[in-house]
């Protein structure tokens, strides 16, 4: 799909147009799931080209690079010993403790934007934009601890891939929003949000997230 998408995107940039330019963006925010989860940081990174499409409206293919993730909400969990009975506090009670999980996506992220351009004077702009993305997940890391149900070590912290765990999918899609104003440098400021559409695993969990973005208009 990742494939196609390229190919498309070639097709498009060797279309005759107006006026195009290259684009470069960054951004830092925060990610999370369409769930109970909780923020973590996020980042991207990307180059685009603009094609102009009339007075006001350009599309803008992207090739970005994207950290997203999420922070599991904490869960109470029972030790037991390697017999299966139930460990005891001094008190009788059994022992428990909080299971905390953090995971790192990464993906290579493939948005098509179309930027309604709204002039405010010379050489000043507010952007409108808004588009589909696909992706897919490059690597990352989920951290756990406090696993009582794990052995040793295991117990108190471990890591697995992000994207080889069971019923996970890597590839990912939806539609991202974004509102910027552009100076007279050809720098523009902007706010930007990512809604995803498909789920990542059996849960149903989405991902989400919003950025805060610089970009330049070569």
């Amino acid at each position: 799909m990742i494939r196609k998408l390229i190919v498309g995107l070639l097709l498009l940039l060797a279309m005759p147009a107006a006026a195009q330019h290259l684009q470069m963006k960054i951004g830092g925010g925060f990610a999370s799931h369409h769930s109970d989860a909780k923020l973590v940081g996020a980042f991207k990174a990307g180059l685009g080209y603009e094609i102009e499409l009339g007075q006001h409206l350009t599309v803008t293919p992207w090739l970005t690079a994207y950290a997203k993730g999420w922070k599991d909400k904490d869960q109470v969990v029972k030790y037991y010993d390697e017999h299966g009975n139930p460990i005891l506090n001094a008190d009788g009670t059994q022992r428990t403790g909080i299971k905390s999980r953090t995971t790192s996506a990464n993906y290579l992220e493939v948005p098509v934007l179309f930027n309604y351009y709204l002039r405010l004077g010379a050489s000043r702009y507010v952007v409108l934009s808004a588009g589909p993305y696909a992706a897919l997940g490059i690597n990352g890391q989920q951290k756990t601890r406090g696993d009582a149900e794990q052995e040793g070590s295991r117990k108190v912290f471990y890591k697995t891939s992000t994207f080889k765990g069971a019923g996970v999918h890597r590839f990912d899609a939806g539609l991202t929003v974004g509102l910027g104003y552009q100076f007279p440098t050809h720098i523009t400021v902007g706010v930007e949000t990512d809604f995803g559409l498909l789920s990542f695993d059996k849960s149903g969990a989405r991902n989400v997230s919003g950025l805060i973005t610089l970009g330049y208009q070569f």
